[in-house]
């Protein structure tokens, strides 16, 4: 555990400090590279400056979106307005709008809606967005599962796009109704008669100044080795639980840390990320591109911050979590708690998640609301599941100071911990046998279709090996000169492994947001490479079967070459 350090107790964090950032957000419209982010990079400054923390404030260009307007109107078999909402990266149509005749379909049957105006239920998901537009139809309409209409993203693409990513950006009309108005509109279509639209959107997409505060806090004995934490900036109108509650538990953080910097044995940074709402997470990909060498070579883990200190969130979830970090999360969760219960998630394209393909390990610390809460909507993402989150209700009201105050301590002594323990607290042991379920469910699968004998093999190999390096760090403790090789020989073996676990692409790239960045089960987000083999069986005498199978015969060989990579230097590690 930790060194005994006063700050670990609860009354290092100020629960009336908290309660005024919080409060002094709650009055901004916190729009990326408009006023509200300068208002919000300066008042971080200033308070950062008052209590004598150093801070650097990053400015960079960044391609943004942000909806101004949009009106649905039904113009036959009868006229009405509904209200709606557009969103980010949708298309603009001009004043003329787009007109079409409607239909009703589900996500996986867009195709029925070419050259008309498709309605879907649910949140306006990224994919689903990208899928009707390569299917060609007019605009797409979602329809909202509760009274409120929720603010969304509507582009794949993560960060600033490259030069070779822009066909992937929405290329039509995209709203949103609530269930009333999605109501109305199936009401309209079960007639029979035929039901004819007019969309218009109003959006202001280009490239806009975007400023990111950073605090950089030295350690002592390993300064070029950190602990990143961030949590987003910018929200929907005013955001309070997502994420100004977050933007207050970094001010707190750094207010603790900073002056705790001599007992640190590892340095801690902290960014406050702009662009997570209109750019698809723009500002921590800035950082993570800029800093890639910084990262790679000494960042320990990535702790996201968001939606802290919601009233009536007591369930806690150990989130974009990945194998190595779950035990430490789990432990750090139930020490401060007491909750013994506490679910797990692994990373998924979303909250920030821009470091994996760099090979960072990630883990967050999320309290969410109870199961039978009468606030949680469960297909919700941020506020704890809330029904406010990303709408104009996600006000002062909705968050809890003391509640905060406890989910400030939680990340406070994860830090801590983190940033002076004489091993660390990561494993590859869960790794490695995750792996190896991963591989053999997929292997039953496939059958004769591909041969994963090889993966299985090294993922048993890590796993023994892996064992070996926990019983060396726990030999090392107490000697310094120990220690140290062991904890890198963790840290490169993540390396090894989260870039292939966790992206298509490589170290250099960052795949598009494919799954739907929001709270509910939609598969497994580990291997996205290799997983697609399990399609094979289905192609198998399909013209497209070969190509396949090849590109997942070179995926196979990334997996193997991995692992044994990790699996060499655990063993060189634990033999000393």
């Amino acid at each position: 555990m930790i060194a005994e350090i006063p700050s670990r107790s609860p009354s290092a964090v100020s629960t009336e400090r908290l309660h005024a950032d919080v409060e002094w957000f709650s009055h901004v419209r916190r729009d990326t590279g408009g006023p509200g982010e300068e208002q919000t990079a300066a008042y971080i400054a200033a308070q950062l400056e008052a209590a004598g923390v150093p801070v650097t404030v990053h400015e960079f260009d960044a391609f943004l979106s942000y909806p101004v307007s949009a009106s649905l109107a039904v113009l036959e078999p009868e006229e009405a307005e509904i209200r709606c909402l557009t969103h980010s990266f949708a298309r603009s149509t001009g004043p003329e709008g787009e007109t079409a005749g409607l239909v009703y379909v589900e996500e996986d049957a867009l195709d029925q809606a070419a050259g008309r105006v498709a309605l879907v239920d649910g949140l306006a998901t990224p994919v689903t967005v990208l899928r009707a537009s390569e299917a060609g139809c007019a605009a797409i309409i979602f329809a909202n599962e509760g009274h409120a209409i929720h603010n969304m993203i509507c582009t794949t693409v993560w960060g600033t796009p490259g030069l070779d990513q822009l066909n992937r950006l929405p290329q039509l009309p995209v709203i949103t109704v609530n269930r009333e108005g999605g109501d109305q509109l199936k009401q309209l279509l079960d007639r029979g008669q035929g039901v004819q639209v007019r969309i218009v959107t109003e959006l202001d997409t280009g490239w806009r100044r975007s400023k990111l505060p950073e605090v950089r806090i030295p350690g002592s004995e390993e300064p070029d080795r950190f602990i990143l934490v961030g949590g987003h900036s910018c929200g929907w109108d005013v955001g309070v639980t997502d994420n100004a509650t977050g933007d207050a538990c970094l001010l707190e953080l750094a207010r603790i840390l900073w002056p705790l910097r001599g007992q640190l044995k590892r340095g801690v940074r902290i960014c406050w990320w702009p662009g997570h709402s209109h750019g698809r997470y723009s500002g921590s990909t800035w950082y993570a591109d800029t800093f890639f060498a910084d990262l790679a070579e000494g960042c320990l883990v990535y702790h996201n911050i968001d939606s802290p200190g919601v009233k009536g969130a007591t369930r806690y979830v150990a989130r974009h979590t990945s194998a190595e970090a779950q035990r430490f999360c789990m432990d750090i969760i139930q020490g401060l708690t007491g909750r013994q219960e506490v679910e797990v998630h692994r990373p998924t394209r979303s909250a920030d998640q821009a470091f994996l393909a760099n090979g960072v390990p990630s883990f967050s610390t999320y309290p969410m609301l109870p199961l039978d809460h009468p606030d949680r909507w469960p297909w919700t993402g941020g506020s704890a599941n809330a029904r406010w989150w990303h709408t104009e209700h996600d006000t002062l009201d909705k968050a809890d100071a003391e509640i905060l105050t406890q989910d400030c301590q939680i990340s406070l002594s994860a830090v801590l911990e983190l940033a002076t323990a004489e091993v660390l607290p990561f494993d590859h042991i869960r790794t490695a046998r995750e792996l190896r379920d991963l591989i053999s469910g997929l292997q039953a699968r496939v059958g004769e279709h591909l041969d994963l004998s090889a993966a299985l093999e090294q993922a048993d190999a890590l796993d023994a090996a892996a064992r070996r390096l926990e019983e060396a760090k726990a030999h090392a403790i107490g000697d310094p000169a120990s220690c140290r090789p062991l904890n890198e020989a963790v840290m490169r073996i993540s390396r090894v492994l989260n870039p292939i676990i966790y992206s298509q692409s490589g170290r250099f790239h960052h795949d598009p947001a494919e799954w739907s960045p929001i709270m509910r089960e939609t598969g497994t987000y580990a291997l996205p490479g290799l997983s697609r083999a399990a399609t094979l069986t289905d192609l198998a005498g399909a013209w497209e079967y070969g190509f396949l199978r090849a590109q997942m015969v070179r995926e196979t060989n990334r997996l193997v070459t991995g692992l044994r990579a990790a699996t060499r230097l655990a063993e060189e590690a634990a033999a000393g």
